[in-house]
């Protein structure tokens, strides 16, 4: 890795971390008194918008598209989940808007942190070996996460996270599934989705989960057969 990758790298964790620590340590009130989407804002605003600056105005890599297929796979996979959380409402007699809305501010969040760590910073390391390069990303990760769970556990949760999105990144060079995959993890964990059964939210995420893998496969076998 060059001094100068090194340099924009820590340009943007720096960047990452300085605005997570003053949410989280400076001014954390102006995090409690905010409304959902604007804690997801604040939250993943950070790595967004180190990334952004690399990105555009440094012209740094960025090997994720986002809605490359925009009338087709990824609108679809945005609404699967979207949908399917508000049909969890007919077994009370209407939809669950509250849930497709909880759900859409999950994925737009994640939309936010993947820009920086998947988009900006994998890209930024894809000349080196492919798991140290989702190793390293992991240490970061780890790091920027200031109120997580500091134990080896937590470590391995997030360790696990940059192998599978990061993978999901390689293959699909789309910001979306990538952040769909991160949105699914978020929902499962989430408190504000409590009134809908662990079972059913189970199943909602493992139905858009296949559906990306199946798009994915389904694209790779495309690619192939065009290069013939």
């Amino acid at each position: 890795m060059k001094i100068k990758q090194l340099l924009f790298i820590s340009f943007f964790f720096s960047i990452a971390m300085l605005l997570k620590y003053y949410m989280v340590y400076i001014n954390p009130s102006l995090f409690k008194r905010s409304g959902i989407l604007l804690q997801s804002i604040l939250y993943g605003i950070g790595p967004f918008l180190g990334g952004l600056i690399l990105i555009k105005g440094w012209k740094r890599p960025n090997d994720l598209s986002f809605f490359k297929s925009i009338l087709k796979q990824e609108i679809v996979t945005l609404l699967i989940p979207i949908v399917l959380f508000a049909l969890t409402g007919l077994f009370n007699g209407t939809l669950n808007i509250n849930a497709s809305k909880i759900v859409l501010i999950a994925i737009f969040y994640a939309f936010l942190e993947e820009y920086g760590w998947r988009g900006y910073l994998q890209s930024e390391l894809k000349g080196i070996n492919t798991y140290l390069k989702y190793f390293i990303i992991s240490i970061l990760w780890f790091i920027w996460h200031l109120e997580f769970d500091y134990s080896i556990m937590g470590y391995l949760i997030l360790l696990a996270g940059s192998f599978g999105m990061g993978y999901v990144a390689d293959k699909s060079k789309s910001l979306i599934y990538v952040a769909l995959f991160h949105a699914f993890i978020n929902i499962l964990a989430t408190n504000d989705l409590q009134h809908i059964p662990f079972t059913q939210k189970l199943i909602i995420i493992l139905i858009s989960a296949i559906t990306i893998i199946v798009l994915m496969i389904k694209k790779g076998k495309s690619i192939k057969m065009l290069a013939k």
